[in-house]
C-alpha cells in the first residue's frame, strides 16, 4: 500500500513538471505572445503578429 501511494505521488509530480512549461506565455490581455494580438474593435484576441515600423520608414511617412 505504501509503495502504491509513493508511486502515484511520484507520477503526479513528474507529470506536473512536464505540463507546467508547456503552457504558452500570455500577454496582459490574455493573448498568446508571438501568435495572437488584441483587436480592440472585436474585443478579443485574433491570430497575427505585431509589426513595428522601422525608424526610417516612420520618418518617411510622417
Amino acid at each position: 500500500m505504501r509503495w502504491t501511494v509513493i508511486t502515484i505521488s511520484a507520477m503526479a509530480l513528474v507529470s506536473a513538471a512536464f505540463v507546467g512549461p508547456a503552457r504558452a506565455a500570455k500577454s496582459k490581455m490574455g493573448c498568446e505572445i508571438g501568435s495572437e494580438i488584441w483587436d480592440a474593435s472585436q474585443g478579443k484576441c485574433v491570430p497575427g503578429k505585431h509589426t513595428k515600423k522601422s525608424t526610417k520608414k516612420a520618418k518617411k511617412d510622417g
